[in-house]
Order: structure tokens, then C-alpha cells, then sequence
């Protein structure tokens, strides 16, 4: 994986998003920040370790179309944080809720079929795997940071996390610009 691969997991993984807005919630609510953090390694380890497995079954056009979809949701959804006035985190923050929501985020299928180069072999899939927990760990770090200073500057902390978002999209769809090209 080059720079490039990693920029694009740190924008995912800094994207808002249901896992981050509970560690933000629980930030908030003065939680134990490392059993969040532990939780949300946990849960995206899981899931990583299962798409990771799963990478060989999924068809080569498969990957260009989940990030198609992707990119599009993001920028649908950076758009939705941008104009719309943002419905605040729910009070189910603890580490369990953190755990299970993060086994089910998309994030990391997203990561793991669309970031994590197809023709890796195992031992780098395994510094993949490796990588997605440092990743996640910084970017959930960046959100209990964030649930503990922001008070009354949600409406900017929706303008930039959109912006990420729509960044982004633009960096998935990247490898798929020649494709349309012609």
C-alpha cells in the first residue's frame, strides 16, 4: 500500500459516521476512552479479518461498482451534513453499542474491497489488516477529542466532516477515471 492508500483509509475512517458518532457521544459523557477505543479495534478487527478472507470471492467488477456506490453515498451524505442541520449522536455510546455498530459499519468493506489493493498477497493483507487498527485508532482518538471540546460548534464540525466525506469520493473514484476516459 503507497501514501496515497493510506490518505484514503484516513479519510474513511476520519468520515463521520455511526461508529464515530457514538465515540464522540461517549467522549461527552466522560466515558473510559480507552475501552472505546478498544471496542471500536475489536469491532472493525473483526470485520476487516472477514472481508480480508472474503476478498477472492468478489469479482474484479464488483470492486469498481461497491466504489461507484460508495463515492456516491459519501458525497450524497457530505452534501446531507453541508446543507442540513445534522441530528445529534444517539445516547447509546458504550462500548458494547461501539462494538457492535462498528462490525456492521461499511467502513470496513469499504476498506478492505475497494482501498486494499486486489493483488496484495497474504503478508500485506496482514499489514492491511495491522494498518486499519493504527488508522482507526488515530481517527477514533480524533473523535473522543472531539465529543470532549465541542459544546455549541456542531454546525462546523458537520461543514468539514461533509467536505471529508466528498474528498473522499473524489480519491475512491480515482482508479476508475480512465475507465470513462475514452
Amino acid at each position: 500500500m503507497d501514501n496515497l492508500h493510506f490518505l484514503e483509509a484516513f479519510l474513511l475512517f476520519a468520515a463521520p459516521g455511526p461508529t464515530n458518532a457514538l465515540l464522540a457521544a461517549g467522549a461527552v459523557r466522560r466515558e473510559n476512552a480507552a475501552t472505546l477505543l478498544v471496542a471500536q479495534a475489536c469491532g472493525y478487527g473483526i470485520a476487516a479479518a472477514f472481508w480480508l478472507s472474503l476478498r477472492s470471492l468478489v469479482p474484479p467488477g464488483t470492486i469498481q461498482m461497491v466504489q461507484l456506490v460508495a463515492a456516491a453515498w459519501l458525497v450524497m451524505l457530505g452534501f446531507r451534513l453541508i446543507a442540513v442541520k445534522r441530528v445529534d449522536a444517539t445516547d447509546n455510546g458504550g462500548a458494547i453499542s461501539i462494538l457492535a455498530t462498528t462490525v456492521l459499519n461499511p467502513k470496513a468493506f469499504i476498506y478492505c474491497v475497494a482501498i486494499v489493493p486486489m493483488d496484495v498477497e497474504a503478508a500485506a493483507r496482514g499489514i492491511a489488516w495491522i494498518a486499519l487498527l493504527v488508522i482507526t485508532a488515530i481517527t477514533g482518538s480524533m473523535w473522543l477529542l472531539l465529543g470532549r471540546r465541542l459544546s455549541g460548534g456542531k454546525r462546523i464540525a458537520d461543514t468539514i466532516s461533509g467536505a471529508a466525506l466528498i474528498a473522499f469520493a473524489l480519491l475512491l473514484v480515482r482508479p476508475l477515471i480512465p475507465l470513462f476516459a475514452i
